[in-house]
């Protein structure tokens, strides 16, 4: 519905007209006289409903202001706001238009001129105009069907697809999700599949935690030696040689070794000799093999047996500290203490042993073995340090006089403890063995095939108990998918057939549309013409026209001009434009906003009752009417008539200023008052104080009171005399009102007779007193004589 034109600027007579505040209503009358802008505004919508500006730009308001032209109107249904409906011109063009939800049909005299007649004459070109206007514009009813057909079967798909991406989404087979009968019991089925969830959920990480727990680690023997002891006491050997007995106690050495090792000591020692020639490099000659610590140390006796020099010996010092020296360090107790953190690690990641007393055992011994064991590392550590640099020293003095012998340093006390630390990391054996067959039978009680099975068959169960949930809860879309498919079915066979059906009935088409015609041409007033389908197959394109009937007698194009009087051809006009509306689908017609632009030319009372009649019908089908008019008495009589039974009527009067015109709104029942009603008005404003000045004589008021009082009396006894005076001696001499009344009409009239240039005096307020006496008399005295 058009709810106000917001703004017309520099159009016609509208220079800046704001009309914001001016509502229309679902019948809204808008009175202008001539010169107004009535006609600006019917072309203001009939360039809105085209999109053609051209005609608002050549209607620019003269003298030109250099100001741009502009249109603001608000359109809105029941669901929409103000705000979203606004038509813009701007500019020469209309920067929005109509939207979808409303349409424009405007009646004016170019709608006469160009569908019906030209110049009073019936031309090949408005013959061509009436044709493009029936079948063109409109269509036939089957087009219509076909375009909607067509448009549902667009919408359908589309609603569909929907339908299929956002409801159905993850579904494969749909058809099959439809055909799913529905569970009787939503609430049990949805707790089943949060149950078939929950379990799946808990095996599902058991699952994985059977994976992880068979990916734990099992408890190693602890690293540990005593590499460095044997290598402290072979230091404190080397310590304690010298160059003066080395050679002495090689040859013990050797001299045990022949005993040990020979079957016969004869010319072993030569043997030895000879073999010490032939070795190269520290491989064995007869094996190759890397020789050993030991063989190294023995083949040294050999040498210091028959090698008596310095420099051997200071060789043999040198590499067997250099032997010795690589076991002298405390990274044992490193990794022992490594070994013991990882070991707790393993441990912890067995929280199941926990609750197990032979696994409990297994570890509380071990987290105690480990711990006094850490505990025992700390101690020893610094000890370690201090040993180590005591042989550190040691070596630097030995080399630098390797013939002479060195002091010994003392482990006693720490091989007593690294003893006793190794007694102890051989006590965890067979915890260790304990905690790793608690491990293995831990890992070989997890059946993950099995668990994996019934992870697959929960995950079934859900699947059909989730499917089963979701078409309950998508019943109503699946309802609505299989209309929509059947709708489709149903749409895909009928469309051809309606394409075929559609040539063959735009005849009959036609014809009903000829009858729609006739029908409202006879209720417009034209009761003895009536009209007939015309074909024209002249030229390239065949012209659908009328014929015109009158009394039955077929008349001639060239004699229309003498049958049809003016008042016809506009009937014939309106009766077309009705027509079409009729054609249109009811709901499109139902938002349509009908702008009628003097749409009666005719004075005869007959017919301008009828035009408004179908105009009050047509306001009950359409979304709105808006009648132009400057026929005054015509809009008054539209209000005196269907106003009686209406409350949605508007009046709007264009309202011309110094400045422009611009809308206002007006009171119907003051639109309507005849002269006498607005003397009326006027007294009493001006009694009231709502006016100090009166532009009517209340002598006027006072004679249309008596004459309208005593209508029926002054009538029935033929009461017409000329003077005011002689009709009251009349209606006192015929017994119609009594003396007391005559007597008071007299002093008011003479009173009131602005020939004595009294009229009431000049003061405001003895006025205002005489007016208000003069209403009392003439509302509560003057009255019949009893």
């Amino acid at each position: 519905m058009l709810k106000r034109i917001s703004l017309i600027k520099n159009i016609g007579s509208f220079r800046q007209c704001n009309a914001g505040a001016v509502d229309f209503d679902k019948i809204t009358l808008i009175y202008g006289r001539n010169t107004y802008g009535k006609t600006t505004l019917g072309d203001i919508f009939l360039s809105l409903k085209s999109g053609d500006a051209d005609s608002l730009v050549k209607r620019k308001t003269i003298p030109d202001d250099g100001e741009n032209q502009e249109v603001k109107i608000n359109f809105a249904s029941e669901s929409e706001s103000e705000n979203q409906g606004v038509a813009v011109y701007r500019n020469g063009q209309w920067l929005n238009g109509l939207r979808e939800s409303h349409k424009l049909a405007v009646y004016d005299d170019s709608f006469y001129h160009t569908h019906v007649f030209s110049a009073r004459k019936l031309s090949r070109e408005t013959k061509e105009r009436f044709s493009d206007f029936v079948l063109g514009e409109h269509g036939v009813e089957k087009a219509r069907q076909l375009t909607a057909k067509i448009e549902t079967r667009k919408h359908a798909t589309k609603t569909k697809s929907d339908i299929e991406k956002q409801a159905f989404v993850g579904i494969t087979d749909i058809p099959r999700f439809i055909s799913r009968s529905l569970v009787e019991n939503i609430d049990g089925t949805m707790a089943a599949l949060e149950k078939a969830r929950s379990d799946y959920s808990a095996l599902n990480k058991q699952r994985k935690e059977a994976a992880a727990i068979k990916a734990r680690s099992q408890l190693s023997g602890l690293p540990f030696n005593n590499a460095f002891i044997e290598a402290a006491i072979r230091l404190n050997e080397l310590f304690s040689t010298a160059l003066e007995n080395q050679h002495e106690s090689a040859k013990r050495e050797l001299a045990n070794h022949v005993d040990r090792r020979f079957t016969r000591v004869e010319g072993a020692e030569k043997w030895i000799q000879q073999g010490m020639g032939y070795l190269k490099g520290d491989g064995c000659i007869f094996c190759g093999q890397e020789l050993t610590p030991q063989v190294k140390e023995l083949l040294d006796i050999y040498r210091q047996c028959f090698d008596d020099q310095y420099a051997r010996h200071e060789g043999f010092i040198k590499s067997g500290i250099k032997r010795c020296q690589q076991e002298l360090n405390s990274s044992e107790l490193d990794s022992l203490a490594n070994a013991i953190h990882n070991a707790e690690l393993i441990i912890q990641a067995y929280p199941e042993f926990l609750t197990e007393d032979s696994g409990r055992d297994a570890v509380v011994a071990l987290q105690s073995f480990y711990t006094e064991l850490t505990e025992a590392i700390v101690i020893l550590k610094p000890k370690f340090e201090e040993i180590i640099q005591a042989y550190e020293s040691q070596i630097r003095t030995k080399l630098t006089q390797p013939d002479k012998a060195a002091d010994r340093v003392d482990v006693a006390s720490i091989q007593a403890e690294l003893s006793s630390l190794s007694e102890l990391i051989d006590k965890t054996g067979p915890f260790i063995d304990m905690f790793n067959i608690k491990a293995a039978e831990l890992k070989a009680s997890l059946d993950e095939e099995a668990v994996s099975r019934e992870l697959e068959r929960l995950k079934q169960v859900g699947e059909e108990l989730a499917a089963g949930v979701k078409r309950f809860e998508l019943k109503e879309v699946c309802v609505e998918y299989l209309r929509l498919s059947g709708e489709l079915a149903e749409i895909e066979t009928e469309i051809p057939v309606l394409r075929q059906e559609l040539q063959v009935e735009q005849e009959a088409y036609l014809n009903e549309y000829f009858e729609r015609i006739n029908t409202y041409f006879r209720r417009l007033g034209s009761n003895d013409f009536s009209l007939e389908h015309g074909v024209s197959h002249q030229g390239n394109k065949t012209i659908n026209f009328f014929k015109v009937k009158f009394r039955d007698k077929n008349i001639t194009e060239s004699e229309l001009d003498k049958v049809f009087s003016e008042s016809d051809r506009r009937a014939l006009s309106l009766a077309l434009f009705f027509s079409s509306l009729d054609g249109l689908p009811e709901a499109e017609l139902e938002k349509t906003v009908v702008v009628l632009d003097d749409p009666v030319t005719s004075f005869d009372n007959e017919r301008v009752g009828r035009i408004h009649s179908q105009i009050e019908q047509l306001a009950n089908r359409c979304e709105q009417v808006i009648i132009l008019s400057h026929f005054k008495e015509g809009l008054a009589n539209f209000i005196n008539v269907q106003g009686f039974s209406r409350d949605d009527i508007k009046v709007i009067d264009i309202h011309k200023t110094n400045s422009g015109s611009t809308l206002r709104e007006v009171d119907p029942d003051s639109f309507t008052k005849n002269i006498h009603h607005r003397h009326a008005d006027e007294l009493i404003d001006f009694v009231e104080r709502r006016r100090d000045n009166l532009d009517s004589p209340a002598r006027v008021f006072l004679e249309e009171s008596v004459q309208l009082r005593f209508s029926k009396q002054i009538r029935l006894h033929g009461i017409f005399e000329h003077s005011f005076s002689d009709r009251i001696d009349r209606l006192q001499g015929d017994g119609i009102i009594s003396a007391d009344v005559a007597n008071e009409l007299h002093r008011w009239r003479n009173e009131l007779n602005p020939e004595h240039h009294i009229n009431l005096g000049d003061d405001i307020d003895d006025r205002r007193l005489a007016v208000s006496q003069l209403l009392d008399f003439v509302f509560h005295q003057l009255i019949p004589a009893q």
